[in-house]
Order: structure tokens, then sequence, then C-alpha cells
């Protein structure tokens, strides 16, 4: 919910802090799944057809065609956010997530040694991602990731909802 006096302070030019869904992943989650449950957000993968899922929006908005449906998306929503502001709260968000750099373990002091019988291991797991730089625009770019200001969480701009209006998104003054 948003405070009234995080709405003085923007409107007095003091920068309100970021919207807490945007740093904390479980208060994200809780309110995304609110999204699903109650309001259609969806669909769960927006590059595949989901006939289903937009028949269902075309009905329930009473337009004529599937195409009609798919063209009220998140990143079109007058709720989707994508203003600099925003979008470097997400992105220190999805840093402050990230695993930092491993460290070696100290070392034990010295112990007398023991002959053991060498045991023969599998072939270790290997991360397809190790060395990979981690950026979190990636993702946020990825998802073209925004922030519903409606329902209060990381949006992807894909996607749509059942609470959608048209004149968005939310972009920084010019």
């Amino acid at each position: 919910m948003i405070k009234l006096v995080d709405l003085l302070k923007e409107a007095e030019g003091e920068t309100p802090k970021c919207p807490v869904a945007t740093q904390n992943i479980e208060v994200n989650l809780a309110h995304r799944q609110i999204a699903i449950d109650k309001y259609g957000y969806g669909p769960l993968n927006p590059n595949n057809p989901n006939i289903k899922f937009w028949k269902a929006k075309a009905a329930q908005w009473k337009m004529a065609t599937i195409d009609e449906a798919k063209s009220s998306r998140c990143n079109n929503c007058a709720a989707f956010n994508i203003t600099s502001r925003i979008l470097g709260c997400i992105e220190g968000g999805i840093a402050s997530n990230e695993p930092g750099p491993k460290t070696e373990p100290a070392p034990e002091a010295p112990v007398a040694e023991v002959e053991e019988p060498v045991v023969p291991t599998a072939e270790p797991e290997t991360d397809d991602t190790e060395g990979a730089e981690k950026d979190a625009w990636d993702t946020i770019e990825a998802g073209k990731l925004g922030y519903c200001t409606m329902h209060k969480f990381k949006c992807a701009g894909s996607r749509t909802c059942n609470a959608w209006i048209v004149g968005g998104p939310i972009r920084d003054k010019k």
C-alpha cells in the first residue's frame, strides 16, 4: 500500500524508498501469486501460444479475437512502472539476491595422516553458468520487467491481468 507520507515526500522532491517487493523476493512472490489467483495474471510462459489463456481473456473482455486480447499487455498498461528509479530498485533487489563470491574455507589444523583406500567418485556436476558474468540487467531485459503499481510486484511486460488499464507504461518525465 502506498502511504500518504511517501507521496508527499515524492511531491516535495525527496526520493522515496524502493517498493518492498523490488527488494524482497518472498514479498514479490506473494504479491505475484495474489495477482495470479485473483486477477488472472499470466500466461506463465508468454513465449508459448497459450491459446486457452488468451481465449479466456478475449471472452472476459468481450473482444472479438485473441489478437485483440494479446494487444493488452503489462508493458502497455498504465500501472506498469518502468521509470529509471524503479528499474534501479529492481536491479538492486535482483543483485542483492544473487549469491556473492565464493570463498575458500579456512585451512584446518594438520592431523596425523591415515592411509585410506581410494574410492572412485562419480564425475562432478558442472554448472553451465560458471564463469558467466551475472548481471541484473540481463534479467530485467529478458523478462521485460517493470513494477506493477496496482498489484505491488515485479511484473513481466509480456504478460497481462484482468486489471489492465490503457495508457501505459509509466516512464520518466522528459
